[in-house]
């Protein structure tokens, strides 16, 4: 059955009634926070987000309480669930001890769906966008964007210009050889 998105407001089936979003302050020296959103209608149209967790066995712990009342595992209600901004990128982010149990109940879990850093590399700004949707599950480009004291051709607008993609996230030994094989193409 394909469901129509609750994107706000009311409508006829939830009897005119608007979800109810609470904020729960985790940590407030980090300032992390859980957002829920209930709906009327039902934790199928339910969201909840946990702001900003780091690496603290705290957060993993908090991980999987939520995921112990609500899951898109088989005999719990499915809602949807949302790591905004973690300041992990991968398992050695956690720590000797911590990895490989964060890797089985977090990283495998949850893929990344949206991120964007953005770092200098030999003196030019690159922005790594990662997007998910369903004709592209694991893409990463990476843009150049030109620095302000870099000039430019009279053709070039200051727009960033996508360099190259990959299907995993790109070391900066292979971020490093992309870019400098643009700067001696863009040079010929």
């Amino acid at each position: 059955k394909e469901l129509t998105p609750y994107v706000g407001g009311s409508s006829s089936s939830d009897g005119g009634l608007v979800a109810r979003v609470n904020e729960q302050i985790l940590l407030d020296f980090d300032g992390t926070s859980l957002l829920t959103a209930e709906h009327p209608s039902g934790p199928l149209y339910d969201i909840q987000a946990i702001l900003q967790p780091s690496t603290d066995d705290y957060y993993r712990k908090t991980i999987l309480k939520i995921e112990e009342q609500f899951s898109d595992t088989e005999g719990k209600s499915k809602r949807l669930f949302l790591l905004v901004n973690p300041v992990w990128r991968d398992k050695n982010s956690w720590g000797f001890f911590g990895a490989n149990r964060a890797q089985k109940e977090i990283l495998d879990r949850y893929k990344t769906t949206f991120a964007m850093d953005q770092f200098v590399v030999r003196g030019r700004k690159i922005s790594l966008l990662r997007t998910w949707s369903s004709h592209d599950d694991d893409g990463w480009s990476v843009f150049l964007t030109l620095m302000p004291y870099e000039q430019k051709r009279e053709e070039e607008e200051n727009c960033p210009k996508c360099i190259g993609t990959f299907s995993k996230r790109p070391s900066y030994i292979e971020l490093d050889a992309l870019v400098k094989s643009n700067i001696i193409n863009s040079a010929g």
